[in-house]
């Protein structure tokens, strides 16, 4: 073979390596591309936290004396405060993650609420501020909001949601 046909047929099979894909290639590649394309856009326009809390060392120990879900005390997690709210994460004796909102006061903690539910599910609790509550985490917050806490893995993820419309007396 000489270099010329040598290289020809290196050519060719160079080509045959890279030629382009069939019409059904192309469609199953435009339609790969359209839905990473519209998924990232749902990602993008969903709703996201506006905090993420971090497991951290309590400066309050955890009100021991109620409880509105019966936890393992020795799985009894601190995170990060906010606005004066003090999450724990926990487990029940089921093995169910629970999640309980306190507020430190003093020597002693307010429970504003808690909840436990399968591993397979996200806890949620909420805290609203209505007249009647104004603990120090609603200052500045209007009659009706409501703060979303929610545990996810090791983090807690919070959401203040105002009211579009003040809450009525």
């Amino acid at each position: 073979m000489t270099g010329t046909a040598a290289e020809t047929e290196l050519s060719r099979g160079s080509r045959r390596r890279f030629a382009m894909p069939s019409r059904w290639g192309l469609v199953w590649i435009a339609a790969a591309i359209g839905l990473a394309i519209a998924y990232g856009v749902a990602w993008l326009m969903g709703p996201h936290p506006d905090h993420t809390l971090h497991t951290a060392v309590s400066q309050v120990g955890f009100p021991s004396s109620y409880s509105p879900v019966e936890v393992d005390a020795a799985t009894l997690e601190p995170h990060e405060m906010f606005r004066g709210l003090q999450p724990w994460s926990a487990t029940d004796s089921l093995g169910n993650r629970c999640l309980i909102i306190t507020e430190p006061a003093g020597s002693s903690s307010w429970v504003h609420g808690g909840s436990c539910i399968p591993r397979e599910a996200d806890v949620v609790v909420d805290v609203g501020v209505w007249p009647d509550e104004r603990g120090t985490f609603a200052e500045g917050l209007p009659d009706g909001t409501v703060i979303r806490f929610q545990l996810r893995g090791d983090e807690v993820d919070v959401s203040v949601h105002t009211p579009t419309e003040p809450a009525e007396p």
